[in-house]
């Protein structure tokens, strides 16, 4: 067991109801096996004690990630961003106040694997948080022909679909008419059965963010269709890695962490 003393280093989780995240378990298990004096801390802060509470954060901890609903609130109290923050226009990792976005990176490295689907492909991502505009830009990035979104709330989706039109890419606000060929279909929503089996009968690639089950009814269905898969559970483990890499300089094994999680039943 890691002894704490006055040179551990404190890194952490910023976001509002977080209780079910395995962030905690992930960086504690890598800084073990790093040899690192650092613990890794969820900070569960309500939206009214966020602006009281996250300069002291920024400055005790070492290195910080953010969640929802803080990943976009959080840039004014930086002092830079890099290219992947400013792409996105959202902040999961911070190291010495600067922003970072590893959930782009990660769904880049991961999503570059079936570069042959994605490239001249349609696209259809559901949902338009800061996690939808991660995946949307790394897809357009590697060849999306056409990215179509899909949301609930109309209005985020056309916020979400000008912001790529205004970097160059072909988008577009969907609808429940799913009459072009859905060739790469995104959830980045909480409810995987907010994609209809209409996308996910033509679509080739899957990518899921939910990571709780990891088989979600998106990925049941798209493996019965014979689509590749992206599942959460990957996506979460990466983007992880993709801080400590930032944060260390050190690459670290994806598939280490993966056996971990589930040899301690943290996943299912």
């Amino acid at each position: 067991m890691r002894e704490i003393d006055s040179g551990t280093e404190l890194y952490g989780l910023i976001g509002s109801g977080i209780a079910y995240t395995l962030s905690p378990a992930i960086h504690n298990y890598v800084f073990e096996k790093l040899n690192r004096n650092a613990i890794y801390y969820p900070f569960d802060i309500p939206v009214e004690k966020f602006e009281k509470t996250v300069g002291a954060l920024l400055e005790i901890c070492k290195g910080l990630n953010v969640t929802i609903p803080y990943k976009e609130v959080v840039i004014p109290y930086l002092s830079s961003l890099d290219e992947t923050a400013e792409k996105v226009g959202a902040v999961n990792t911070v190291d010495r106040l600067k922003g970072y976005n590893t959930d782009y990176i990660a769904l880049r490295k991961l999503a570059s694997r079936y570069r042959d689907i994605i490239e001249n492909s349609t696209c259809y991502i559901f949902g338009a948080g800061g996690a939808a505009k991660a995946v949307a830009i790394a897809l357009g990035e590697l060849g999306c022909r056409e990215i179509v979104v899909v949301n609930r709330t109309q209005r985020r989706a056309v916020n979400m679909v000008q912001k790529l039109r205004n970097m160059g890419f072909n988008a577009e606000v969907g609808d429940r008419d799913y009459e072009k060929r859905c060739n790469v279909v995104v959830n980045a929503t909480p409810n995987p059965d907010f994609v209809p089996d209409t996308c996910v009968e033509k679509s080739r690639l899957a990518i899921e963010l939910v990571y709780r089950p990891i088989e979600t009814s998106l990925i049941r269905r798209a493996l019965k269709a014979g689509a590749k898969i992206v599942n959460g559970l990957e996506i979460l483990v990466a983007q992880a890695l993709e801080a400590q890499k930032i944060w260390f300089g050190v690459e670290y094994p994806i598939d280490d962490v993966l056996r971990y999680l589930y040899a301690r039943k943290l996943v299912w």
